[in-house]
């Protein structure tokens, strides 16, 4: 006995996460063989999606923006060309008082155009932050809708979640988009207004200079390569980390983790997913300081090179010092200005890298989000028939539902039963034409779903699933769905609630059909689990839908809300067609007719009396099973 309680006592090592991997990574072969030409071949891709989406945002704002960007690199050509006029009379100028009256005016207006030079920046600036919020949500506003508007059946796909964090990747760079194109057409309009001075004070100092950011440039290379390589190395782990976040802050799962002594391990798990994006970006430190500082010694050695070489020009006799006073100031001006064109240069690219993701996804998913056909619903549906309807899920061999044949006619209450797996809710896709069979088909009043709008038909379905939305909203939008009943208004919310039994406890609500219902934000109600499910189920009421679809929708509820739900199907079930998924057999008395489906096939059909007398029947059989308590 006591050896047992030692045993108990002896703490079991938890088992760390599992290794997660990303697998998609469809950039790796082009970052791996990341060149300064081929940065250059796609940074204009870059370019040309930020201004796409700066127009859209604030068309003033965007051109504001390019002339005050041209407008400073004007600026500093100008000042540089009154620099240099300067230059002659102070270096080589006899009197003091001579020299100071014959610069005067060139130092006036380089001063004057450093000025307007600043001014221009503050300005692009500016518009620059008009632009981005609007730049960012016209992004992630398009990645939303391509979610929502995507046929169901793109979710089934093995590789739409992948395709998916790489195309938000793409969306949340739209934020730094701006900024990063601000900084490489800034030094690039500034290389061009230095270039162009200094090529005229001589012209072996520019490709001199040229060679001294080329080692700069190879090191932004290698460094969007590496960063290219971390985030790979941790993408699947942060988006795990970031889901389990989530798991370990909810308010919705904070009973279960204290009640089971959940911490520790729970502790443990997310500790060690941390630790091992740690420890691979750590590890990647060295890499990142061998490459800058072989790229700062390299350029420094062809800077010294380019002072080098301009010392020798003036000492040859070749180049006048007031000459050399204007190229050094201009060197160290397109110095800073090649720096910049080359580091945002490396940023535009894996921008473009990303972008390419988020508008081939949501380019992809609009294709998958049209109309499938031009018939148009018009009413509800009087009868629904499957004939040798299959699906298959993408990458599976097997269907999960048919051949099955089925006709249903308003009406009737059909009740769908069978054990988990049984194809029970790829059945509702169907009916509901959330999705169209891979084979066979399947039609409302003989127009087939695969050749009409889906949208039109939806309108006409009430849908109750077992996951259903607590959303954050009012109670009175959690009812109507921003749908509220033209003709009966808020007096259709309450019969609807009235329907389900929860008037009583809306009405006790802080501010009844006005309450926000999210605990979460200052001055919201939680609902329990029981009146959420109510919800729901009242939502499908107020919907007065032609095809009534319920999944379990009385799972969570105590015996008086389930009669009162029950009894509320009964009374409307001559307006509409009826179906209820569920595990309880009680409640298939309530349907006309009893579907059970067993491996993606009907294998019985009839009246609950008529099932519960087969013996041997696999109704039978789950009726006996739910009594045998």
């Amino acid at each position: 006995m006591s050896e047992q309680q030692d045993v108990k006592q002896k703490p079991v090592a938890a088992p760390a996460p599992p290794e997660f991997k990303y697998t998609w990574g469809q950039h790796n072969e082009t970052m791996e063989s990341l060149s300064l030409r081929q940065m250059a071949r796609r940074v204009p891709a870059a370019l040309k999606q930020t201004s796409r989406l700066a127009l859209a945002v604030n068309r003033s704002a965007f051109y504001v923006l390019v002339a005050a960007q041209i407008l400073g690199g004007i600026c500093t050509a100008a000042s540089l060309a009154a620099i240099s006029k300067a230059m002659v009379p102070l270096l080589a100028g006899d009197g003091v008082h001579e020299r100071i009256s014959a610069a005067a005016w060139p130092l006036v207006i380089a001063a004057a155009m450093t000025a307007l030079g600043a001014l221009s920046s503050i300005a692009s600036g500016s518009a620059a932050r008009r632009l981005n919020p609007g730049m960012a949500t016209l992004a992630d506003l398009a990645m939303v809708d391509a979610h929502m508007d995507v046929e169901l059946e793109a979710y089934d796909a093995p590789d739409f979640t992948e395709r998916s964090e790489a195309a938000e990747t793409g969306s949340a760079r739209s934020a730094m988009l701006l900024q990063d194109a601000l900084g490489f057409t800034g030094g690039l309009i500034d290389m061009v207004a230095v270039a162009s001075v200094l090529a005229l004070v001589h012209p072996v100092l520019l490709p001199l200079l040229l060679l001294s950011v080329v080692p700069r440039g190879l090191g932004s290379v290698y460094a969007a390569r590496l960063d290219y390589r971390l985030h790979n190395a941790t993408v699947a782990s942060r988006n795990i980390k970031h889901m389990m976040r989530w798991h370990l802050t909810t308010p919705k799962l904070s009973e279960e983790l204290r009640g089971n002594s959940m911490r520790p391990y729970a502790h443990a798990w997310y500790a060690a997913v941390c630790e091992r994006i740690d420890s691979r970006m750590v590890s990647s430190a060295p890499q990142y300081l061998v490459v800058y500082l072989i790229a700062a010694v390299c350029s420094g050695v062809f800077v010294v090179a380019t002072y080098g070489a301009l010392a020798a020009l003036v000492v040859g006799g070749y180049m006048a010092i007031a000459a050399a006073g204007t190229a050094i100031v201009a060197m160290r001006t397109s110095t800073a200005a090649l720096s910049q064109l080359v580091v945002y240069g490396a940023a535009m690219f894996q921008h473009a890298l990303y972008l390419g993701d988020y508008t081939t996804f949501v380019r992809e998913a609009a294709v998958k989000s049209g109309p499938r056909g031009p018939q148009v619903i018009e009413g509800g549906p009087e009868k629904i028939r499957l004939e040798e309807a299959t699906y298959t899920y993408p990458g599976k061999d097997e269907p999960a539902l048919g051949p099955v044949s089925l006709t249903l006619t308003r009406g009737e209450v059909i009740a769908v039963v069978g054990e988990n797996g049984a194809g029970k809710s790829t059945l509702i896709r169907l009916l509901t034409s959330l999705t169209v069979p891979s084979s066979g088909a399947v039609s409302w009043d003989g127009i087939p779903t695969t050749d009409c709008d889906q949208r039109t038909a939806w309108q006409h379905v009430g849908l109750v699933t077992q996951s259903y939305g607590y959303w954050p909203f009012s109670t009175r939008e959690n009812v109507t769905l921003g749908q509220p009943d033209p003709v009966r208004g808020e007096e259709a919310v309450w019969d609807a609630l009235n329907a389900v039994g929860m008037r009583e406890a809306v009405e006790a609500f802080p501010q009844q059909l006005d309450t926000l219902l999210a605990r979460s934000i200052w001055g919201g109600h939680e609902p329990s689990g029981g009146q959420w499910q109510r919800l729901a189920c009242a939502r499908a009421f107020h919907r007065r839908p032609r095809l009534l679809v319920m999944d379990e929708p009385t799972s969570a509820m105590d015996p008086r809300g389930e009669h009162m739900v029950f009894t509320g199907l009964r009374d409307m079930k001559q307006d509409r067609i009826t179906v209820i998924v569920t595990h309880r057999m009680e409640n298939c008395r309530l349907a006309d007719r009893v579907i059970v489906l067993d491996g993606g096939r009907i294998t019985e059909q009839g009246t609950y009396d008529e099932l519960v007398a087969v013996e041997g029947g696999r109704f039978r059989e789950l009726v006996d099973l739910s009594q045998d308590r």
